[in-house]
C-alpha cells in the first residue's frame, strides 16, 4: 500500500461499509453519553481533574462566545475559498470528491474541504484562539503552565460525504516525550451530533499506553481492538470543547446527514516534552520489529512498516525513503 500523507485518508468507502462502520464501530445513538459540563467556568474543580486522571478526558460547554464562533467560521471560510497560496496553510478535499464523486446537493466548493491544518501563521483570528486565555488556562490544569501549541487544525466533515476518522490514538503521530504530555482540545464549531460525526471515546484508556496502528482505512487501532461497547459519545453546542489526552482512544464516524460539521482541534504539548528519535517512537509503537505507528518515518528492510496479522508492508522497489516532517499530526 503506498504511503499516505500522515493524518490524511484516501479511503472512500461504499455506502454499505459506511453504514456498517457506522452502526457497528460507532455508538449509532446518544444513550452512552460521556460526561460534559452544562457550564463554563474559567478553571477545572479538584474532582474534574480526577476524572481526566481516570478518564482521559473532560468537556465543558461555552468556552468559545458567539462572537468567536463566528470569527473562526468566517476565517475558515476565508481560507477554503481563497485555496493554496504559498503560505504553508494545508488542505485536503474530503476523499469523496478528490476520487471524483459528485453530488448537486453540494454546490459550495467550500463544503468539500475535509482538513485545513498550518494555519495560524497565515490567519491571525484562529490563531487568537489557539492563544485563547481561557483555553490555555484550562490547558495549563492538566499538563502545567509553560505549554507550547503542538498543532493546529481545522476538522470539517461535510454533509452526506463525510468521511470517518477511525480509531485512534493522537500520540501515535506526534513525537513527543513524556507521551502522555500532550493534549488535544476540540472545539465545535457546529452543532456536534451523532448524526454528523461528533467525537466519541472510550474512557480511561490512555492508562493502557500505547497500541499499535496499522494502515487500513487510515492509520488506525485494528476494529476488533475497540471497545465499542464501553465507548461515549461527547456531543457539543458551538464553543463548546473536548479537552482528551493524546493517549484516549477516540474517533468519529461517518456522516451522511445534511448538516455539515466544523470543529477546531489544538494539541499542546507541555514544557517538559521534548522530541523523541525514530527508535524511541517505534519501540512505543512495535509490532516484532515493524513500525505499527502513524509517522512518515524513514522506513526499510530494517524497519519496515507493520501490517496486521504480522505480515509486514516494505517500500516498493525503487521508492525513495519516507521522510519525517517537523511534526506528526493527526
Amino acid at each position: 500500500m503506498a504511503e499516505r500523507p500522515i493524518g490524511l485518508t484516501d479511503y472512500v468507502s461504499p455506502e454499505v461499509e459506511r453504514e456498517r462502520i457506522r452502526t457497528t464501530l460507532y455508538r449509532a445513538d446518544a444513550s452512552a453519553r460521556g460526561v460534559v459540563a452544562a457550564a463554563c467556568s474559567q478553571t477545572w474543580s479538584e474532582r474534574e481533574l480526577a476524572l481526566y486522571r481516570e478518564d482521559g478526558y473532560l468537556a465543558m460547554e461555552g468556552v468559545l462566545s458567539a462572537d468567536e464562533i463566528a470569527s473562526a467560521k468566517a476565517a475558515l471560510s476565508d481560507l477554503a475559498r481563497r485555496g493554496p497560496t504559498g503560505d504553508g496553510v494545508e488542505f485536503q478535499e474530503e476523499p469523496y470528491y478528490s476520487a471524483g464523486g459528485r453530488d448537486d446537493r453540494v454546490g459550495d466548493p467550500e463544503l468539500r474541504v475535509r482538513v485545513i491544518r498550518n494555519y495560524c501563521d497565515a490567519e491571525p483570528r484562529l490563531a487568537a484562539l489557539a492563544a485563547h486565555p481561557h483555553v490555555r488556562c484550562l490547558v495549563d490544569a492538566l499538563i502545567g503552565e509553560g505549554h507550547a501549541l503542538l498543532q493546529a487544525t481545522a476538522l470539517l466533515k461535510p454533509a452526506y460525504h463525510g468521511a470517518e476518522k477511525p480509531w485512534h490514538q493522537d500520540a501515535a503521530y506526534f513525537d513527543q516525550w513524556p507521551i502522555d504530555g500532550v493534549v488535544g482540545v476540540w472545539i465545535a464549531l457546529d452543532r456536534a451530533t451523532v448524526e454528523n460525526g461528533c467525537m466519541q471515546l472510550v474512557p480511561g484508556t490512555h492508562r493502557g499506553g500505547p497500541v499499535r496502528h496499522y494502515h487500513l482505512r487510515d492509520c488506525q487501532i485494528e476494529d476488533a481492538r475497540v471497545a465499542v461497547e464501553r465507548a461515549v459519545v461527547v456531543p457539543l453546542a458551538p464553543g463548546g470543547a473536548l479537552f482528551f489526552s493524546a493517549l484516549l482512544h477516540h474517533g468519529t464516524p461517518p456522516n451522511s446527514g445534511p448538516e455539515s460539521r466544523r470543529a477546531l482541534q489544538f494539541h499542546y504539548k507541555a514544557a517538559q516534552c521534548r522530541t523523541q528519535s525514530f527508535d524511541e517512537h517505534a519501540a512505543l509503537f512495535d509490532d516484532d520489529g515493524a513500525y505499527a505507528g502513524c509517522r512518515v518515518w524513514e522506513l526499510g528492510p530494517d524497519r519496515p512498516r507493520a501490517t496486521p496479522g504480522g505480515t509486514r508492508s516494505r517500500a516498493a522497489p525503487g521508492a525513495g525513503p519516507q521522510r519525517l516532517p517537523a511534526r506528526g499530526r493527526p
